[in-house]
C-alpha cells in the first residue's frame, strides 16, 4: 500500500467514524469537497501531515465545528429613511 492509499483509509475512516457527508467533513478540515473527494479516492494531497494532524485534533467535537461554521448570525437591520 502506497502514502495516497494510506492516507485515503485514514479519511474514509475518520468521516465514518462521525458519520458526515464529504462536503460537512471537506468543510470542517477547510479544504474544498472535490479535494476532499480526491483525497478519499486515493487521489493523495499535498501536506498529508497537516490533514491528519486536523484530523486528529480534539480540540472540539465534530458537530460543534459544523455548528460554528454553518451558523450565519443575523444583524439588526436599520430602519430606512422615507424620504
Amino acid at each position: 500500500m502506497n502514502d495516497r492509499e494510506k492516507l485515503a483509509q485514514e479519511v474514509k475512516a475518520w468521516r465514518a467514524k462521525g458519520g458526515f457527508p464529504a462536503d460537512a467533513a471537506a468543510k470542517v478540515l477547510g479544504i474544498p469537497k472535490r479535494t476532499f473527494e480526491g483525497i478519499e479516492q486515493g487521489r493523495g494531497f499535498p501536506y498529508p501531515v497537516l490533514l491528519r494532524v486536523a484530523m486528529e485534533s480534539k480540540t472540539l467535537p465534530f458537530q460543534a465545528m459544523l455548528d460554528d461554521s454553518t451558523r450565519v448570525e443575523e444583524r439588526p437591520r436599520k430602519p430606512r429613511r422615507r424620504i
